[in-house]
Order: C-alpha cells, then sequence, then structure tokens
C-alpha cells in the first residue's frame, strides 16, 4: 500500500515526506510534473467530429449561422459559401446547428452563440493552422456578432468575447442584417442611418478582428435599420442578391492564395 505523502515547496527543490522515508526532488523536476498535473487537469478538445483539417493555404473552414426560420443548414448565405469553396479548393463548410426561431427568440440566439462558440473554439483546437470564416444572416449574424464581441445588448445574458482570442484563426466575418448593427463602425457596410432592434451596447471588444470583419445593413430594413416602410422585410432579405458577390470575393481575398481569385 503506497505512504501517504505531504508536499513541502522551497525555492529549488521539494521535500518529499512520507510515513516512512523522506527525499528532495530537484525544482525542475517538480515543475514538470505540475506542469503535467494541469494538463490532465484541463478537458482535451473531441477532435472526433472533424474529419479534416483544411490545409493552411488557399482554403479556409467556413461556418455559417443561418437566418431566422430558415430550415437547418446555410440557408441563403450558403451561395456566397459555396462561391468561396469554389475559388478556394479544399475550403469545406459547416452550418451552425441552432434553433434559429424568430418565437422565442430570446432562448434561440443565445443558443446560437453557445453552438458556435464549441464550433469554432474545437476546430481551433484541433487544426490550429487552418483558417476560419463565420458567416451569419439576421439572428444568425447577432450570433456571429456575439461570438466574436461579447453579448452586450439589453435583455439577452451577457456572454464573452472571443476576437481576441480567435483572431489569428479568423481569415474573415461576414455579417448580413445583424439586429445588433450600430452605425458608424469601421466594419460597417450599406448606408443604415437609424438604430437597429437590439443595439450593441459595447463594439470595443470586436476590435481585433474589425481588419476582416463587415457587417452589411441598408437604410430602411425592419431589423437592423428599424425600417417602418412596407418594404423594410424585402430590404433585409435581400442582402445576398445585393451583396453576395461583393462579400464572396472580399472573403476570398481574406483567405488569400485561392487558385480562383
Amino acid at each position: 500500500m503506497r505512504p501517504s505523502t505531504h508536499l513541502l515547496l522551497a525555492t529549488s527543490t521539494t521535500l518529499l515526506v512520507s510515513s516512512s522515508y523522506a527525499f528532495v526532488i530537484p525544482q525542475d523536476e517538480v515543475d514538470v510534473l505540475a506542469a503535467l498535473a494541469v494538463n490532465e487537469s484541463q478537458a482535451l478538445p473531441d477532435c472526433s467530429t472533424i474529419t479534416s483539417c483544411v490545409p493552411s493555404q488557399g482554403a479556409a473552414h467556413i461556418i455559417v449561422s443561418r437566418a431566422s426560420t430558415e430550415p437547418a443548414g446555410t440557408g441563403v448565405l450558403g451561395a456566397v459559401a459555396d462561391a468561396v469553396v469554389a475559388a478556394c479548393p479544399g475550403s469545406d463548410i459547416v452550418a451552425n446547428p441552432y434553433p434559429a426561431l424568430l418565437s422565442p427568440y430570446l432562448p434561440s440566439e443565445p443558443y446560437g452563440v453557445g453552438n458556435l462558440t464549441e464550433l469554432v473554439t474545437t476546430y481551433q483546437a484541433c487544426c490550429p493552422h487552418s483558417k476560419i470564416v463565420l458567416m451569419g444572416y439576421s439572428q444568425g449574424a447577432q450570433v456571429t456578432a456575439d461570438f466574436l464581441c461579447g453579448t452586450s445588448e439589453v435583455g439577452f445574458p451577457a456572454t464573452p468575447a472571443y476576437a481576441a482570442s480567435v483572431k489569428d484563426s479568423l481569415a474573415a466575418a461576414v455579417i448580413m442584417g445583424d439586429p445588433t448593427f450600430v452605425k458608424g463602425l469601421p466594419w460597417d457596410r450599406g448606408n443604415a442611418s437609424n438604430v437597429s432592434y437590439f443595439p450593441r451596447q459595447d463594439n470595443g471588444a470586436c476590435k481585433p478582428v474589425a481588419p476582416v470583419f463587415i457587417s452589411y445593413c441598408d437604410s430602411g430594413d425592419l431589423y437592423c435599420d428599424d425600417g417602418t416602410a412596407a418594404d423594410a422585410l424585402s430590404i433585409h432579405t435581400g442582402y445576398v442578391t445585393k451583396y453576395g458577390a461583393q462579400a464572396g470575393n472580399y472573403t476570398v481575398d481574406k483567405i488569400g492564395g485561392c487558385p480562383g481569385a
């Protein structure tokens, strides 16, 4: 039976004392043992769901968060993602499997943030040399922005920002019709001039990914610009038709090295 032990730390050595003996362990060996103990205590990422890592050059792992009420899959943004894959062979596409419910919206959107967080952080850990692209439309745009910037909208549960921790892996982030849109930010695209449904309170945490982040919102959009005219919904649903090619070219350029660019 193994005797009980107590560790007494010193500056350069450790004295290991048991009921029947004592001996000194050099400090460098203690450091190694401590590191091993820390590593064992941390959960390793589950890479079993990742069939392969995309090439480190000229390709990206694209994660799409669809709009409210769209069927499971990539939704309308799938066309943009497909165009990127065509230009950047070796890329792949994954859909964020969240409810995308318009009603009830509140439990659906935070669920999407949690799913996206797991998808991105797991892929980043399992494929550290691969690039990641994030795309989101409407509720999916809010999901994507909340993951990057942290959730700070009134009425939503706060979540941490991941922009700083994923900036080296993130090739591009493209969102459209974000109901947390705030005008006048460096990543804004379109001509929106009003206040969105759920304006983001803290945009500072987005800054680490500002060079690879764009957010489309046009004037009169029902959700990202508080539009009230008869065409407010059609403006909201029309971004891929209007900006899809531009968004795809932006993404391909940010990935870099794509043979179809």
